[in-house]
């Protein structure tokens, strides 16, 4: 199926979800046979088409709790379930947390499920950068204090110095790291982790040091009141922001910790901070990026989300090596998966080290 035809699909999906839709409704629009596009969406997408229309809907559904007074009920019926504890079970499994915890407290979830890996809606950077600035109004307003902004990776400050967007009164630094890639040790930055690193990032430990730890030195030297970590909501950021907000709790930092999400499919950025309670972090980050088990401790949806995809993105029944096993020898491969599953948010690096393993055996 060509891209354009995913697309419309899609779109058709988008348009019917609180309809009742089946496989054989969407084949039967795009003109397909339901075995035929059954296994062209499930090579695009890594999942079934019945899986996709369940995390959209639940997806959608969140958007009425975060943004309607509909009640809890109306919402699981206008989605198509039969009940409420029906719908709560499917929404906790998805989130990690209930619908009304979550209507609660907005905190964010994951945004890969909002239409998708396709930018039908692309808002563009203009957006994003107006987002930025006028998040950074609001929190000099409310915290006219010595300000750290962390940045996941030198790609996100460069766009930042390249939009006008550092404050001078601020400081910023970016955490270079790819912490959803190898081995770790449950003290973060010391000399057994940064060992495992270097051995998991293949480079040297002056590079390391150069790289990941030199741009982190006013984090280690100085003290600040308040600190904006500025990360993505795929996996690669995720698994990087557990590791700083687990730091954070080590060092036994006592100031307010402020997320603000960007959203890595259409270069936008949600349009408020998150206050964290980095209190239970350096648990979950040896529990699941030491020991690579789930955690017991409740995290954000969007973190909790990210943890399930880590956990299982290296395994043969995961999307990602389905997809390569299915494609070794495809040209541009790596392109391909960087486009077909920004949710992970892995490089080119990381994707060409998964291929050179199933390629050689």
């Amino acid at each position: 199926m060509l891209r354009s035809e995913i697309e419309r699909a899609i779109l058709y999906v988008e348009e019917n979800l609180e309809n009742d839709l089946s496989l054989n409704d969407v084949a039967r629009h795009c003109n397909y046979s339901s075995y035929y596009f059954s296994a062209s969406f499930h090579q695009y997408f890594g999942e079934t088409m019945k899986s996709y229309i369940k995390k959209r809907r639940l997806t959608r559904a969140a958007e009425d709790l975060k943004n309607m007074d509909m009640s809890i009920i109306n919402i699981a019926v206008k989605f198509g379930y039969s009940s409420q504890e029906a719908f709560s079970r499917a929404f906790t499994d998805l989130f990690g947390i209930t619908p009304n915890k979550y209507r609660q407290t907005k905190v964010p979830i994951q945004e890969a499920y909002q239409k998708n890996s396709l930018p039908l809606y692309e808002k563009g950077r203009d957006v994003m950068k107006d987002t930025i600035k006028h998040l950074q109004e609001e929190i000099e307003a409310k915290y006219p204090v010595n300000i750290l902004h962390i940045l996941n990776g030198a790609c996100m400050l460069e766009k930042f110095e390249s939009n006008k967007l550092i404050k001078r009164e601020a400081t910023y630094v970016p955490f270079n790291e790819a912490m959803c890639w190898g081995e770790t040790d449950p003290e973060i930055f010391s000399q057994s982790f940064i060992g495992k690193r270097v051995e998991s990032l293949q480079t040297t430990e002056e590079e390391y040091r150069r790289i990941v730890l030199e741009p982190l030195k006013p984090l280690f030297e100085k003290t600040f009141e308040i600190i904006v970590l500025w990360f993505g909501d795929d996996m690669f950021c995720q698994m990087n922001l557990i590791t700083i907000l687990a730091y954070l709790e080590q060092i036994g930092y006592e100031g307010d910790v402020l997320f603000c999400m960007a959203l890595e499919r259409t270069d936008e950025m949600l349009d408020e901070a998150f206050e964290i309670d980095i209190n239970g972090y350096l648990d979950i980050y040896r529990t699941v990026l030491c020991n690579r088990q789930r955690p017991i401790s409740v995290t954000m949806p969007v973190t909790y989300q990210a943890v399930n995809m880590y956990l299982t993105y290296r395994e043969g029944k995961g999307p990602i090596v389905k997809y390569i096993k299915s494609n070794l020898g495809k040209e541009n491969l790596v392109a391909d998966l960087l486009a077909r599953f920004p949710e992970y948010g892995l490089g080119d690096l990381q994707y060409q080290m998964i291929i050179d393993e199933y390629s050689s055996m």
